[in-house]
């Protein structure tokens, strides 16, 4: 009896250390990858996708003994609570990766989004020395996905309203507008040329410090007004799961709302 209580107290007491543990090891990998510790895909690939799911299978197996010794052996006392809070870390988490995964499998692997793919907007030195060796590439024009698809396609397809602006406002109230919508996005100006109608701003994820790049041009309008085209792309990996799609989006709507008139 005093085996099957011990068993039942260090099988508790492991499950807890694991999912304390879990947690504390993803934010390592990312915050280690962030501060340059390591590389991405070190960080991300060797440590949360092969390591990091294995913690969470093994910290899975061990809470769902420690809930069973807790509810079977006696004496039956409140430990299943500590159990099952345990076990709900790698639940939840498993939940979560299991609904990245199904994003990933809905949306195109691509990761580089425009508004104009006939006469893609395209980067300056400031952000192409910033890219560094090993980045994504930065040619739009014949770059294909997994499975073979031209991205001009594929992204038509997938982000109808990923479109160009055309506004009433002049080409210098446009840009000045647009500086402060990326601002207020959390991007970092890199390049704010008005000259040439011309911002460029990066992107920086909170845990992984993941880098995504930013241009807008703007252009006077054949009849007056101002014509906004975006491009936004990620420095590595192959799907952004969306985010680049969406960030255009949400800046064309948020430059729109900044342009009209205060009632």
């Amino acid at each position: 009896m005093e085996k099957l209580a011990k068993l039942k107290k260090n099988s508790l007491k492991t499950a807890v250390g694991l999912a304390v543990f879990t947690p504390v090891f993803f934010m390592i990998a990312a915050l280690g990858t962030k501060v340059g510790l390591w590389g991405w895909e070190f960080g991300f690939k060797k440590m949360v996708m092969n390591y990091g799911i294995k913690l969470m299978l093994l910290t899975l197996v061990v809470a769902i003994i420690a809930l069973a010794f807790s509810v079977l052996i006696k004496p039956r006392s409140k430990s299943w609570i500590v159990a099952l809070l345990a076990l709900a870390v790698p639940v939840m988490g498993i939940g979560y990766g299991r609904k990245v995964k199904a994003k990933v499998a809905e949306l195109p692997y691509i990761h580089d989004i425009t508004t104009d793919t006939q006469d893609v907007p395209m980067f300056t030195d400031a952000i192409i020395s910033a890219r560094g060796e090993g980045s994504n590439s930065l040619k739009y024009v014949g770059k294909i996905d997994q499975r073979s698809k031209q991205l001009v396609s594929v992204e038509q397809a997938a982000y109808e309203d990923v479109r160009t602006l055309i506004l009433s406002q002049s080409p210098d109230m446009v840009h000045d507008k647009s500086v402060a919508t990326l601002k207020n996005m959390g991007l970092k100006i890199v390049t704010n040329a008005k000259e040439d109608g011309i911002i460029e701003a990066t992107y920086t994820s909170f845990w992984f410090g993941f880098k995504d790049d930013m241009i807008v041009r703007i252009k006077p309008g054949q009849g007056g007004g101002s014509v906004v085209d975006a491009r936004s792309i990620s420095r590595v990996g192959g799907s952004d799961i969306g985010k680049n799609a969406a960030r255009i989006v949400t800046f064309n709507k948020a430059l729109q709302k900044a342009l009209k008139p205060a009632k």
